[in-house]
């Protein structure tokens, strides 16, 4: 009987160490870099992207940094849900490795998820990180490419397509959105489904 309980026990304490050990995060490649001021207060803020490489699925974590008074950076948003992982399931997803801007004071994320090029805008206000603009650049395969931009602000969405060689551009007329409150960087999960 002791015997068993000792096997048992043993058993046991690997089997809470391997979820230990499994639950350490290795966010330690820095696959991004941006700096600049977020929020308007003259310092150059940090913004960050980073790969775990020991897990499998190769997730990514969005942080961003504000510069203080005092010269320190102070973690003001951290996610590992903005982006997909680069092998959910094993396998290559199709994401390329997104990129990240400061432009004007706001946060440009860019990705490209199956082909569709995607530009989303952040603002930082009222310690919110707020989606003001979306723009989605999409080539039908043959001879067109089609960009939709949402102004989430004016609460209005714009179509304008091109074929491809020509400078000539085919506009829709802005249609109507509506919005209760702007997104958040903070709500803001996989970009291919946002407005869709």
């Amino acid at each position: 009987m002791k015997n068993k309980l000792l096997i048992f026990l043993v058993l046991a304490s690997m089997n809470m160490y391997a979820q230990q050990q499994k639950n350490i995060e290795h966010f330690t490649v820095r696959v991004r870099e941006e700096v600049g001021d977020l929020n308007k207060d003259g310092l150059q803020d940090k913004v960050i992207l980073t790969m775990d490489t020991v897990d499998a699925q190769q997730p990514l974590k969005l942080q961003i940094f504000l510069l203080q008074s005092n010269r320190k950076l102070r973690l003001e948003f951290s996610s590992k849900e903005v982006f997909n992982p680069q092998y959910p399931d094993g396998k290559y997803g199709g994401d390329q490795i997104p990129s990240i801007f400061i432009e004007d004071g706001n946060l440009i994320l860019y990705s490209e998820i199956n082909d569709v090029k995607q530009y989303y805008t952040f603002r930082y206000q009222n310690k919110n990180f707020e989606l003001i603009k979306i723009s989605k650049i999409v080539w039908d395969g043959k001879d067109t490419t089609t960009e939709t931009q949402f102004d989430l602000v004016k609460g209005e969405k714009t179509e304008n397509s091109k074929l491809l060689g020509s400078e000539k551009t085919k506009k829709k007329k802005p249609t109507k959105i509506a919005l209760k409150a702007l997104p958040t960087l903070q709500n803001f999960r996989n970009p291919e489904h946002q407005f869709d």
